[in-house]
């Protein structure tokens, strides 16, 4: 697997693009804060983190917080730099998730307790996954609310408490949804691919980067057909759904990440939770 070159852009810009997301402040959740400035280039960061800032019109601004899904609870403070450095307060409320036990067998059993050798290639595609998730460039590459990478229904919603054959594991980090193997899986938003390879637990997977911390994931594919470092448009299809990695049948994991965050894709298509 070839190493990626992944760097951290800070080149001014003036960000123009707009995605309307209602303010949801709970674990897995976007907080949606405005403020005025004439500055041209405002900055924001959240526990030393640069967040997502959009132009909304003339003076008027908003930051995009992901929220972690096990943040805890009570009032956070973002820093926003353009001529002086402000804080702005936001509250993290409650919100239950639901829980669902899945049993792996036979050959499937290796994603639940890996043996050695399976242990040496996840520790060594680790960092890989990480870097592509921690990319932050200044251009926004997206405008305007994300659309479903696949027709198929929700199997699995965001934030879901899982056990694999009884033992508790992460929450689910995106919406799972169900399709034949083979159809095809459509960008969201326009973007940029950074990472197209073959792991352990996603099996075939793309990610794609629509600028300042904003990136998507699309796992369990069957083929991938956008290539690395290749510009995406909202629409273009990326690759089909498949059963690779960690998968009991042919289906769509669909994640996206906002400052190295998992937050619920359904708030970047304006859908309620």
């Amino acid at each position: 697997m070839k190493k990626l070159s992944l760097l951290l852009f800070f080149i001014p810009t003036i960000v123009l693009a707009n995605i309307p997301v209602k303010n949801t402040t709970i674990p897995g959740g976007i907080a949606v804060i405005d403020f005025e400035t004439n500055h041209s280039n405002p900055k924001a960061f959240y526990n030393n983190m640069p967040l997502y800032v959009q132009h909304i019109k003339d003076q008027s601004w908003q930051v995009l917080v992901g929220i972690p899904l096990l943040e805890k609870l009570g009032k956070k403070t973002i820093k926003v730099q353009d001529t002086s450095t402000r804080s702005f307060n936001f509250e993290v409320t409650e919100h239950a998730y639901t829980e669902q036990y899945i049993t792996l067998k036979g050959k499937n059993k290796k994603y639940v307790n890996p043996n050695l050798a399976h242990m040496d290639r996840i520790k060594s595609e680790r960092p890989v996954l990480s870097s592509a998730r921690k990319i932050f460039s200044t251009d926004a590459l997206s405008d305007g609310l994300f659309t479903r990478p696949v027709n198929g229904v929700t199997t699995s919603p965001f934030g879901l408490k899982r056990f694999y054959n009884g033992q508790a594991r992460r929450p689910h980090t995106g919406l799972d949804y169900a399709g034949d193997t083979g159809s095809p899986i459509k960008a969201p938003a326009n973007g940029k691919v950074i990472l197209a390879g073959e792991f352990f637990f996603n099996g075939n997977a793309i990610f794609l980067d629509h600028g300042q911390g904003m990136i998507s994931v699309y796992i369990h594919m069957n083929e991938r057909l956008a290539k690395q470092g290749q510009q995406i448009k909202q629409g273009e299809v990326i690759g089909t759904i498949g059963q690779t990695g960690r998968a009991t049948g042919p289906h769509l994991h669909w994640g996206v990440y906002l400052n190295q965050t998992v937050v619920n894709p359904n708030l970047l298509m304006g859908k309620e939770l």
